[in-house]
């Protein structure tokens, strides 16, 4: 509507308004009266003579000794000053001959002319001759062939007499002959260029031909890609491409990733280029031009100001229309240059370079393809829309590929050429002439790493150092000035930087500097998040320190750079872990805190000399040391045969093929995410560009009369509708947020993430260590009975609740069969169960363990001597120890674990039939249950047993029983629950734990209702899936659980699954049914988290909070993932909180609704003050006006910076609400919000200006563009429209502000704003004071309520102090009666209180509420 209301107007206009015909009626409907005018009234008297000049007019006016000059000016030295300043030649570039000789009086006096008539030029030349005793004819300038009639006493014969000035006609247009020197030398060098570029296209395509016809050779040829391809497919692109493969090369254990194995490696595009000499002239011709674009206008604008010769405008032959349009042009054609340049500015140099094979080049362009993860609710269709024509321009100019170029090297010994990208070393294979990065593989097996012990020559590692690069994460964190500079080179600011140029053109430089200064401030904010942040990663990521490695069989001090895959290190206590590595001797406790979030120490022991398959981040992880983590303790082990085997470590990988490495890749260079929010803004970018357009043909047929004008006043509106704030608008609001988190004790690494998390609809949770406490408490025992003799029926004794009370191979178990271990200074560490249980036995870990003892653990006046042990892994769920009882001298395996898994290495014969009931139903009760078994494999040695797998150990063993835990939940995890349900957010628990604790917990939690139905599912033996009702123990048919899924089941009814049964419905491809009808999902391993993460996140923003470790995965993929650590440089995932309480959930959807709630006020407080300087701009086109510029500074430089920036500010609400705030930026309540201001400030400014020409003091006192040259903008302020659009627009500016601090719900209330609010305040008492008060210094700075000082002395008897330079308008002032500024006064108080009713009434509250019930949007419809 309002695009359509614009078109119309242009129909409607011309250069003057044509609703009303300027000064011809009075508000009565009369002819307006001619009025008295003082002023410069009489035209220029042109003589021949100056002894025909009127008295006192000619030489006699000057004073002694000086004469009349032909500029009419008095002076002793006439001879310098050039013709053209001869007013009597009517800025005619070339004056006729018959004007030649005329020479101009002295100007008239100020006259005043009792019904002065413009249009009646007659009457005033006959007034201005009676006036100063003229006698005679006097023609007009032009009229040559008129007779002339001299005063009778004239002294000259054949005299000529002209009038002149402002009756001078048109003069002829100036017109360049461009054989000007200035021009042939820009005709020169613009020839120049596109001759060196045409030669350089030409020459650059018979270089390239070879690599063309290749490429024609090989039919779907594509640019060199890091994808492998088959051989016979492939031949003509390797050696174009140099892809990756596995390939064995120097060494039998090296080989390059290939991508088809390596998921996380980029899929790459490259090209190799060879510098030219002719290339260079080329691109250093291309930065010349970039250059003398930007000096060539900057020459112009020095000589519109006089900097370049004595006077402005030499250049342009003292025309400044002809200035106007030189400048125009030379601006548009270095817009579209610099916009191309800046559009290719990755891929520039490169096109002055050959290219070639990338095993011949000097330089690789390197592309990889950005594509977006798309985040939100379905695109409408015209957002869609959008999106495709973004898509397709993208292609077309291939913007959605991040380009690098890197520069070939070669490595000092085997001259391997290599590259870094993305902190990688890429290096290329003759073999298949492809790049991919080298790894190492040493092995897949224990034994296969334990031959690596020997380390390493310097030869070997020498080779392995050129193939893999430097074992150092370098991150290019530019400092503040560089990142300043990249900011600045985009489009957005490129676009505002050149339109600064147009300001600081037209005498207008104050406003251009003001605006200038706003878009650095907004660059520099921008800069200042970006830097801190990427400083903040290259911390995290940049290590180096000494270590001792072994080469050639000795130890030898160096560098942790130096580190390659295959050297063995010592371990000391206190340093960093410096690359990946396999523990190969001593036992180490380490931090991983900063990369697991894991909070406390876990214990590394030494790989095992067996067949055992080594697998560092799954069943090896206890063996395994990860880069970024902290050693806090190395101590030695000393063998059965009294050897001491020291804490040292084998390098697995470095750099960023480590763990660490991946991290810090995924911050570094994320896959790009497009939040709905995102997607809407482009097309809302995309209107606001239109609606620019629209403004600026408006401006071209207002001013249709001066062009120039028309052209340079659009471009001012373009650049004021698209706020130079709005990048650093979304900013500000995630930058707050994080602050505020902070002081809460959560850090974030990834500020996007901060408004998803305003949006996330469902939160998964781990169970242990998150809703329930770190430790647990020892709850008591379950005893096979007569399990010493095995006699009577297999049953379980009673529940036995004191350990001392349990058997002694159940209390010998809970004293071995754990991974604690002690620290220094006696700090015990390990898993938490293990903690709780080893604390309950009361032993003592021994400082000196037995020679040949893992471990030596004194109980009960016992010394057991663990020989052997099996950690706990995810895949088993078990651990197991081998111990030497003294009392018998027997080896004795203990097993614990899951009773499930426990279960299938148990004898069966010891097996109750009512063991999986009796253990169900202690994990329904809370009970954390782990089954216990033994085996006793009597005296025998423990060489015997050095090479017996896991199942060798465990298989066999006796039932002992289930020592059982509970599992105590956090005080505060049933508030942080409720509130999350309150505020809309379904609840889900993800844990490795039995299904039946996991639903107990759950129902403590809050998760579900303590008294709802619980269907759970399973596989059973023959690998179906079967479900059973917890409570009643009754297996539930599927089509009861189909009910529950489709909704039409009664009752309150929640299912929960085990991580077979999850598995099961994935294979069967129905998990997408059943995942949001799952409350618990149970027995997850590590993977099984990930994927059920990524389930939950097709359906909606998904959350995830866990404690580190196994939950890593699921942590850094999910849309906003919080990790319970103790470290605030984790980098585990994008939020990690140093308080363990998932009330740190609440506030992340707390801050982060606010963030997104701010960040959308802002942005919509930067649309309105856009559109309503817009419509200030309209109205000044339609008008010719223009508020004065400390009107424009007072605007742009304070109220919309300031309040802006308050807006961001406004604090989060307390709690959350049931209601997410919108991320639409086109949805329903932002457009009822924006449009509605948008549409009451329009009515009101009509309806002011409805009241203006209502008012008799206004009609017949109207401006009148006709009188003056819009080009001098300074000159278009002192009339009443003026006064009447600023006063408006002032009240409007400052009250957008405070329309969008409205609504409560995701923020603070709009009072508890306080800066916003004194601001606001301010600038609304400053205004009224403005318009207020009688005329005064600040409303005279502004030219509104203020006059003339003489016409202030004469009609109202005000003598100001202060400098007022005199007004242009006809009646010297625009002073508004009293009574009717309050009037006035009264519209805009009334527009502010209805844009205010509108948004409480409408937008936000009653109607909003009442429209939302009636018609919800169609949303994710979950069950919380």
């Amino acid at each position: 509507m309002l695009i359509l209301w614009k078109i119309f107007l242009i129909g409607l206009v011309t250069a003057k308004p044509q609703f009303n015909s300027v000064n011809k009626y009075d508000a009565h409907g009369n002819l307006c009266p001619l009025r008295t005018r003082t002023g410069n009234l009489c035209p220029q008297l042109c003589v021949s003579d100056v002894q025909l000049c009127p008295s006192g007019l000619g030489d006699d006016g000057c004073p002694d000794g000086q004469h009349l000059c032909i500029d009419g000016s008095c002076s002793d030295a006439c001879g310098d000053i050039p013709a053209r300043k001869n007013p009597c030649g009517c800025s005619f570039q070339y004056p006729p001959e018959q004007s030649k000789d005329l020479k101009p009086c002295m100007a008239f006096p100020v006259v005043t002319i009792d019904q002065y008539d413009p249009n009646n030029i007659g009457k005033t030349t006959e007034f201005c001759s009676d006036k100063f005793n003229i006698s005679g004819e006097i023609p007009f300038w032009g009229q040559w062939s008129a007779t002339q009639k001299l005063p009778e006493n004239a002294t000259v014969d054949n005299g000529r007499r002209f009038w002149s000035g402002s009756e001078c006609p048109s003069a002829p247009k100036y017109r360049y002959t461009y054989d000007e020197p200035l021009w042939i030398g820009v005709f020169s060098c613009v020839g120049a260029e596109a001759l060196i570029l045409l030669l350089w296209v030409s020459y650059k395509f018979l270089r390239e031909n070879s690599v063309r016809r290749m490429r024609h050779r090989e039919s779907g040829f594509k640019a060199a890609t890091a994808k492998t391809m088959a051989p016979a497919a492939a031949d003509v692109s390797d050696k174009l491409e140099g892809k990756a493969q596995s390939l064995d090369d120097e060494s039998k254990t090296s080989k390059q990733s290939s991508s088809e194995s390596q998921d996380d490696e980029p899929v790459l595009q490259i090209k190799g280029f060879k510098n030219d000499f002719l290339g260079w002239i080329g691109f250093i011709s291309v930065l010349l031009v970039s250059v003398g674009w930007i000096v060539w206008i900057g020459f112009w604008i020095g000589d519109y100001y006089g900097t370049l010769g004595a006077e402005p405008d030499t250049l342009s032959h003292y025309n400044s229309v002809l200035l106007d349009e030189t400048i125009i042009p030379i601006w548009i054609f270095a817009v579209c240059w610099l916009v191309v340049c800046c559009q290719f500015q990755k891929r520039i140099r490169n096109f002055f370079r050959i290219e070639c094979l990338p095993s011949e080049g000097t330089y690789v362009q390197i592309e990889r393809e950005l594509q977006e993860i798309k985040v939100g609710v379905k695109a409408s269709k015209l957002v869609a829309f959008a999106k495709r024509v973004e898509e397709g321009f993208s292609r077309l100019t291939r913007a959605n590929f991040h380009v690098q170029t890197c520069k070939i090297e070669r490595t000092p010994h085997t001259k391997r050429r290599y590259f870094n990208y993305m902190c990688t070393q890429y290096v290329f294979n003759d073999a298949t002439s492809q790049y991919a990065p080298y790894n190492f593989d040493l092995g897949t097996t224990n034994a296969q790493l334990r031959q690596h012990a020997d380390g390493l020559t310097s030869d070997e590692a020498q080779l392995r150092f050129e193939l893999i690069g430097r074992n150092f994460i370098a991150v290019d964190a530019p400092n503040y000035l560089m990142g300043f500079v990249y900011e600045v080179s985009t489009f957005f600011y490129l676009y505002q930087i050149m339109v600064m140029w147009i300001y600081w053109y037209w005498n207008y430089y104050i406003v251009g500097l003001v605006s200038f200064g706003i878009i650095m401030v907004s660059a520099i904010v921008k800069v200042v998040v970006k830097v801190r942040s990427e400083k903040r990663v290259k911390r995290m990521a940049e290590h180096e320190e000494e270590c001792r490695i072994l080469r050639d069989g000795q130890w030898q001090t160096l560098s942790t750079i130096d580190l390659v895959p295959g050297d063995v290190f010592k371990i000391e206590a206190g340093a960093h872990v410096p690359c990946d590595a396999a523990v190969l001797g001593g036992n180490i406790v380490v931090d991983e805190s900063t990369l697991s979030g894991e909070p406390l120490p876990l214990k590394k022991v030494p790989v095992r000399n067996d067949q055992g398959t080594f697998d560092k981040n799954g069943s090896s992880k206890i063996n395994t040391l990860f880069a970024g983590t902290t050693a806090t303790q190395a101590m030695p082990t000393t063998a059965s045969d009294g050897s001491v085997s020291e804490p040292l470590g084998l390098c697995l990988d470095t750099g960023t093929h480590t763990l660490k490495g991946n991290l810090v890749k995924e911050i570094l260079f994320p896959q790009p995410i497009s939040f709905i929010f995102d997607e809407q803004l482009r097309l809302v970018f995309g209107i606001l560009i239109l609606y620019a357009i629209i403004i600026f043909v408006l401006a071209m047929v207002f001013y249709e009369t001066q062009p120039s004008a028309a052209f340079i006043y659009a471009i001012f509106s373009m650049s004021q509708l698209i706020s130079p704030l709005l990048p650093a608008a979304l900013v500000m609001g995630q930058s707050v947020a994080a602050s505020r988190l902070k002081k809460k004790g959560i850090y974030c690494v990834n500020l996007p993430r901060i408004t998803m998390a305003g949006k996330v609809s469902l939160f998964c949770f781990d169970k242990t260590g998150t809703l329930t406490k770190e430790g647990l408490e020892f709850y008591g025992g379950l005893c096979v009975r007569n399990m010493e003799d095995r006699i009577g029926t297999l049953e379980f004794d009673p529940f036995i609740e004191s350990f001392d009370a349990l058997p002694n191979h159940m209390r010998s178990a809970a004293a071995t069969c754990h991974g604690v271990a002690e620290v220094e200074g006696g700090l015990r560490i390990g898993n938490p169960v293990d903690l709780e249980m080893f604390a309950t036995t009361k032993g003592q870990i021994s400082k000196n363990p037995t020679p040949g003892a893992l471990d030596t653990i004194s109980v009960e006046n016992l010394s057991l001597d663990i020989v052997k042990r099996f950690e706990f892994i995810h895949s088993r769920a078990s651990m197991s120890v081998a111990v030497r009882d003294p009392r018998d001298g027997h080896i004795h395996v203990y097993v614990k674990g899951s009773f499930e898994k426990v279960k299938e290495h148990l004898d069966s014969t010891t097996v109750p039939d009512d063991y999986l009931y009796a253990a169900n139903r202690m994990a329904r009760q809370g009970g954390y249950v782990l089954a216990v078994g033994h085996r006793d494999l009597g005296d025998i040695s423990v060489d015997e047993m050095e090479h017996w797998t896991r199942d060798d150990m465990e298989n066999g063993s006796e039932l002992v029983g289930f020592i059982v835990f509970k599992n105590m939940l956090k005080e505060d995890t049933p508030q942080a629950i409720a509130k999350l349900k309150r505020g809309s957010t379904r609840t889900i628990m993800i844990t490795g734990d039995t299904a039946l604790t996991g639903v107990f917990i759950g129902k403590q939690a809050g998760l579900m209702n303590e008294a709802a139905t619980v269907y759970l599912g399973d596989i059973d033996k023959s690998g179906d899936i079967f479900w059973i009702d917890v409570d009643r123990e009754v297996n539930v048919d599927q089509s009861v659980v189909d009910q529950v899924i489709d909704g039409s089941a009664d009752g309150d009814i929640e299912l929960a699954m085990t991580g077979k049964a999850f598995n099961y419905l994935i294979e069967q491809d129905q998990i997408r049914n059943y995942i949001l009808y799952t409350r618990v999902f149970a027995r997850m391993l590590p993977a099984d988290k990930l994927t059920c993460i990524r389930y939950h996140m097709e359906r909606g923003i998904t959350a995830m909070c866990g404690d580190g470790g196994n939950d890593t995965a699921a942590l850094r993929t999910a849309h906003a993932g919080i990790a319970l650590a103790n470290n605030e440089a984790s980098i585990v995932s994008p939020f990690s909180s140093s308080n363990h309480s998932i009330e740190s959930c609440v506030e992340l959807l707390i801050q982060g609704r606010s963030a997104l709630a701010s960040s959308l006020a802002g942005y919509m407080y930067l649309i309105c003050y856009g559109q309503t300087m817009t419509v200030l701009k309209t109205v000044s086109f339609y008008f010719s006006i223009s508020p004065n510029q400390n009107i424009w500074i007072y605007i742009d430089a304070f109220i919309n910076t300031t309040l802006s920036l308050c807006v961001s500010y406004s604090g989060p609400a307390k709690r959350l609400s049931k209601y997410r705030p919108t991320a639409q930026i086109l949805g329903p309540q932002m457009l009822t919000s924006a449009m509605g201001t948008v549409f009451i400030n329009y009515a009101f400014v009509a309806g002011a200006f409805g009241w203006l020409y209502s008012k008799q003091w206004f009609r017949c006192n109207e401006f009148d563009s006709g009188d003056l040259d819009i080009a001098k903008w300074w000159l278009l302020a002192d009339n009443y429209e003026t006064v009447i659009l600023a006063i408006v627009s002032l009240f409007q500016f400052a009250n957008n502000a405070m329309v969008v601090n409205f609504g409560y719900l995701f923020r603070r209330r709009w009072y508890r704003n306080y800066p916003l609010l004194f601001l606001w305040a301010v600038y609304i008492s400053i205004n009224s004071i403005i318009l207020l008060a009688d005329p005064n210094w600040l409303s005279c700075r502004f030219r509104i309520n203020c006059g003339s000082k003489s016409v202030l002395a004469d009609k109202y008897d005000l003598h100001p102090d202060f400098y007022i330079e005199e007004y242009g308008n006809p009646i010297q002032n625009n002073i508004i009666p009293t009574g009717s500024r309050y009037e006035l006064w009264g519209i805009c108080i009334g527009n502010m209180v209805a844009t205010i009713l509108w948004q409480l009434l409408v937008a936000l509250y009653p109607v909003h509420s009442l429209t939302r019930k009636k018609r919800p949007l169609r949303r994710l419809q979950v069950k919380l």
